[in-house]
């Protein structure tokens, strides 16, 4: 009978310390007090703790990974690190997450995870200014950026195809009838706003419509942003149908819709961006582009173990596809919307 391996958590949760406590000491670096370091080291034989690097003769010196994203909060970053704890459990390696709120702070997480703590790291949608990305190149850690914010970022990367996949709901739009199609975006400084805004503004083009900028507005990648961005384009010359640069934008235009006494899709068509769990139960569920976070933070896993490996990468640009994924918040414009 398989008996469940003891991980750093529960030693960490029974000495009453942290994770990096206590890979701190059974790695035998600086930072806990001897009297901490010994109820570590008690709790560690008691439980039969084993550190996943040494087991099965696995490469790493400390069996850790690294993940270190801006926010733990929502659920676009959750989804990513379940993904990440999935390749990792297959592999039988541990996490140390750790969220930094801005730039500053970033570099330090990452100086602190490259001072021999981890094995590899994982960035999620980093800030990575220029000089710390310099840093990070020109150290020894094995580092892979999940969604970076820069698409130049000179780092193995994991993407998605935000261009076709703003480019496929929009075309859906079109080909239902609708003329009118609004667009909320993101904040600028992720490239990837850009290329969704692209993939609307072709999509449009290719069907001989053009652009509108009084059908355009800009928001921050939450649902606050698209309540007060979509209550202003639906009382101005309202469109039959708004695509959303995220699905928290998208969520906030339905709000706005329904304030406004308009009824979805009867009187607007909303498409988001994301598929976040809470999409598929909105009301009515949000018809959206689903990136694919899980697979995002598989994909990056495992590229970060064969770096961790010393083997080499088919690409350092890990591109996955988007999917329409079609549900009661999009039909063809009604006469009213027309009208």
């Amino acid at each position: 009978m398989h008996t469940p391996r003891v991980t750093i958590a529960q030693v960490a949760a029974e000495a009453g310390v942290s994770a990096m406590t206590v890979s701190n000491v059974i790695n035998a670096r600086p930072g806990a007090s001897e009297t901490t370091r010994r109820r570590v080291l008690d709790v560690v034989e008691r439980l039969g703790y084993t550190p996943p690097g040494t087991r099965n003769g696995r490469r790493g010196r400390t069996g850790l990974i690294g993940v270190l994203t801006l926010d733990l909060t929502g659920e676009y970053s959750l989804d990513i690190v379940r993904g990440i704890a999935e390749e990792v459990a297959d592999d039988e390696r541990e996490l140390l997450v750790r969220a930094s709120l801005d730039a500053i702070r970033e570099r330090d997480r990452i100086a602190a995870f490259a001072g021999g703590l981890v094995d590899g790291l994982l960035l999620i949608a980093p800030v990575l200014a220029p000089e710390t990305e310099q840093e990070v190149r020109a150290g020894e850690l094995p580092v892979v950026v999940i969604d970076p914010r820069r698409l130049d970022v000179d780092l193995p990367r994991v993407t998605v195809d935000n261009y076709d996949g703003v480019r496929t709901g929009t075309r859906y739009l079109i080909e239902a009838g609708h003329r009118r199609i609004a667009y909320v975006r993101g904040e600028d400084d992720h490239e990837s706003s850009e290329l969704r805004y692209r993939g609307y503004a072709d999509a449009l083009r290719l069907a001989g419509l053009q652009p509108d900028p009084a059908l355009e507005a800009a928001s921050n990648f939450n649902h606050q942003g698209g309540l007060h961005a979509a209550t202003r384009l639906l009382t101005a010359q309202r469109p039959t149908a708004i695509v959303a640069g995220s699905d928290l934008i998208a969520l906030g235009a339905l709000d706005a819709a329904r304030t406004l006494g308009l009824s979805v899709p009867e009187d607007l068509s909303i498409v988001g961006f994301d598929d976040l769990p809470q999409s598929a139960h909105s009301t009515p569920p949000l018809t959206t582009v689903r990136q694919p976070l899980r697979e995002m933070g598989r994909a990056g896993t495992r590229a970060l173990m064969s770096l961790i490996a010393r083997q080499p990468l088919a690409t350092d640009d890990i591109r996955l596809p988007t999917e329409l994924v079609l549900r009661a918040t999009t039909a063809p414009p009604g006469r009213a919307s027309e009208a």
